[in-house]
């Protein structure tokens, strides 16, 4: 008796009926409840309070505001975007009936037909919602872009798209210098294999914590001349800004080729020639750039087929004090086709990007 004296208490009151009625047409918060019963915020709320310890209400957290809702039938709360989550535990639960009886009170409830002027009110309140979002993005429309990369970050939407890209996959970044790449590739590929000349280098990307708690990362030592690589053993090799460090580009290109099962992917990021020698000198380079019809190039002479170029308008400098710097594009391309590799290694010396080179050489990025 004493969970049916809290449930008929409960609905006893005109005020809880009508705030029942209109919560089982449309979840409201306080201040919307107030607008739609024209009743003081502490009345609203006091009311809530009885009719959520009866058990009759499900509440939900959205942002700071907390949504309330007639409670569905099978008790359950709502959870977040809607969603059932396990309700409170109040001295209805558990009672045998009690179940029964709410339900049957909140379907009486709800088949109530709404005061025309509450009607109207709570429509109101609901079109202000979808106005109020509206004039929130056009407020905030300059400055959702940096509101969203300080929640999110910058790269999530990357991170989606490699989704896209089979798992099964074994990846080589070659010229993988600190491991940059490495946390990335190995939460989204079976494989990764690590390639840098410098030993300093892999001893620094071993130590980086995403990859040693990594299981499916390995390092090798070597060069993009001459990759400790199987034939076709890789089914992606990624260069990020490496060719234009090693002697012979096009030769290097013949090297990626073989490294790749027929089929597999290279992808490529290099800089557009230029010709601004302090960078140059500061970054160490080889070569001062590329031009993208050149790359495609070799890269077809390399037994790669539907070779594309691309620029990298999202690349910019990442310091105030870095000046100017060459722009950066990407380049694919897929294995197959007739490899040539004598042709390209006697267009690969001195002079074959149409540029300058620097006596040094530098193995790595």
């Amino acid at each position: 008796m004493a969970s049916a004296e809290v449930l008929f208490k409960a609905m006893a009151d005109g005020t809880r009926q009508r705030l029942l009625q209109v919560l089982s047409v449309h979840e409201l918060s306080v201040s919307e409840l107030v607008a739609v019963l024209r009743q003081p915020q502490s009345t609203v709320s006091r009311h809530l309070k009885v009719l959520h310890e009866a058990g009759l209400l499900a509440d939900r957290r959205s942002g700071t505001t907390m949504m309330y809702a007639a409670r569905p039938p099978g008790g359950a709360h709502l959870g977040q975007g809607g969603g059932a989550r396990p309700g409170r535990t109040n001295e209805l639960n558990g009672v045998r009936g009690a179940a029964s009886l709410r339900d049957r009170l909140l379907a009486w409830v709800g088949q109530e037909r709404l005061e025309e002027g509450m009607r109207d009110r709570l429509d109101r309140v609901i079109r202000r919602r979808s106005t109020d979002k509206a004039h929130f993005f056009e407020a905030v429309g300059v400055r959702w872009d940096q509101m969203r990369i300080e929640a999110f970050g910058e790269v999530f939407q990357f991170e989606a798209l490699a989704s896209l890209l089979p798992a099964a996959w074994t990846v080589a970044d070659i010229g993988t210098g600190t491991g940059y790449l490495l946390g990335a590739l190995s939460d989204y590929f079976r494989k990764v294999i690590a390639v840098d000349p410098a030993s300093s280098m892999l001893e620094v990307a071993r130590a980086r914590p995403e990859v040693r708690r990594a299981r499916n990362v390995v390092f090798r030592e070597g060069s993009l001349a001459d990759l400790p690589l199987q034939n076709g053993e890789v089914d992606l090799a990624i260069a990020s800004l490496v060719l234009h460090h090693v002697d012979r580009p096009a030769a290097a290109l013949s090297e990626l080729r073989r490294c790749l099962r027929d089929g597999g992917t290279v992808m490529i990021i290099e800089q557009r020639a230029h010709s601004n020698a302090a960078f140059h000198d500061r970054m160490g380079d080889r070569w001062w750039g590329f031009t993208p019809a050149k790359l495609r190039r070799w890269l077809r002479g390399s037994g790669f087929t539907e070779v594309r170029t691309r620029p990298l308008s999202t690349a910019r400098p990442g310091a105030r004090n870095v000046g100017e710097v060459p722009a950066l594009f990407v380049l694919t391309g897929r294995a197959g086709g007739e490899i040539r590799p004598a042709d390209t290694r006697r267009r690969g010396g001195a002079g074959e990007n149409g540029g300058k080179a620097h006596r040094r050489h530098i193995g790595s990025k």
